[in-house]
């Protein structure tokens, strides 16, 4: 066997201070302003943010919209699952995730979104209007029972957003 030859460093010059990585919330910020420019820079950056931080919950959900309103809801639903194993008591992540599971056709899940969503957060109108129109054609008496009632929670608050302006 050979002998070991010692590592001694010649000329490195001063030694310099280590960067420091960018946080995810910076990149999360600049996402957010970027969204006003164009997607695909906000989606670099949200990637990045997830980069810095898988666990950044805001980030994957914002993701998920931007690409779901590419039409990408296979994959916008990754990144809502995602936002959901780190904050599951977030009502706009389910009502996101209801969204691109109905857009691809899974209505039984995508009613249980819904449901969740209005759980969490029972202000979503959104939600409650998609509950209703799916619960509406399943044909089930109380199934329709329960959409009247979110299509009447539904038009009571569109009716005081209108009130309010």
């Amino acid at each position: 066997m050979g002998e070991m030859i010692p590592f001694r460093p010649t000329g490195l010059g001063a030694r310099r201070p280590c960067r420091r990585a960018v946080p995810a919330a910076v990149w999360y910020e600049r996402a957010i302003v970027a969204e006003e420019g164009g997607w695909p820079e906000a989606i670099a950056l949200y990637e990045r943010a997830i980069a810095a931080n898988p666990e950044h919950a805001d980030a994957h959900c914002n993701l998920g919209r931007l690409l779901h309103e590419r039409g990408e809801s296979a994959r916008a639903e990754q990144h809502y699952r995602v936002a959901l194993c780190v904050r599951d008591d977030v009502g706009v992540y389910w009502f996101n995730l209801g969204v691109a599971v109905e857009d691809q056709r899974r209505r039984a899940e995508a009613i249980a979104c819904y449901r969740a969503a209005l759980e969490h957060d029972p202000l979503i109108a959104d939600a409650h209007w998609n509950l209703a129109r799916l619960l509406d054609v399943s044909g089930d008496h109380a199934a329709q029972a329960e959409a009247l009632r979110h299509l009447a929670a539904y038009r009571a608050m569109r009716d005081a957003t209108q009130r309010a302006r």
